[in-house]
């Protein structure tokens, strides 16, 4: 049985509150929790702050009040999901092996992005993006070898390749002017969904 939020009933926002206890979760294990379960958590928590943000700034540009006065409602709700999700991550792991575990979400939901883009422009694109993400955790797993003196394979558990030492050798053709892509333009390319497709 698969979750579809548009057939699911809401909660009500005053059934949402949470009060401390109920906010003061227990962090993960980062020595025996699987390393996807910690990506989900860092997308999760990227999803909530970006959906406090966005109605944020949705309320700035917006002149009715009582569209505001929802928008607030409904922003401190997402705050308070937003802690419950962040404090998941544990406060004893250190920055750099937070780093990779940020550098492996990128590494692998752009991977999976790219695999599912059906148009070839976009699709090398998002290619592109993930060289750049494995460039990123090659180079944070190399510093946190040599300042830490531990194995970063240890943090992504061998899911995500993670080999340091010399950066990869750069394209000579890669320069700031021919990584540049061109703008996305929505009549060329139509959106595409699994409801379309069928």
């Amino acid at each position: 049985m698969t979750f579809n939020p548009l057939r699911e009933r809401g909660i009500p926002l005053d059934k949402q509150l949470r009060n401390w206890r109920e906010l003061n979760v227990t962090p993960i294990d980062p020595d025996h929790a699987d390393p996807y379960t910690r990506c989900r958590i860092i997308a999760m928590n990227g999803i909530e702050v970006e959906a406090v943000m966005f109605s944020h700034q949705m309320a700035r540009h917006c002149p009715d009040t009582e569209i505001k006065q929802q928008l607030a409602r409904v922003r401190y709700i997402e705050a308070q999901q937003q802690k419950a999700v962040n404090w998941l991550l544990p406060g004893l792991a250190s920055v750099l092996e937070t780093t990779l575990a940020y550098e492996q979400v990128a590494v692998d939901l752009t991977a999976w992005v790219a695999r599912m883009e059906p148009d070839p422009y976009l699709q090398q694109a998002y290619q592109f993006g993930v060289l750049e993400d494995f460039d990123h955790l090659y180079r944070y797993a190399n510093l946190y070898e040599m300042i830490e003196h531990r194995k970063a394979e240890k943090v992504v558990d061998g899911l995500t390749e993670v080999m340091p030492g010399p950066s990869r050798p750069i394209c000579i053709t890669a320069t700031p002017s021919t990584t540049c892509a061109s703008p996305y333009d929505s009549a060329l390319r139509p959106p595409r969904c699994r409801s379309c497709t069928r």
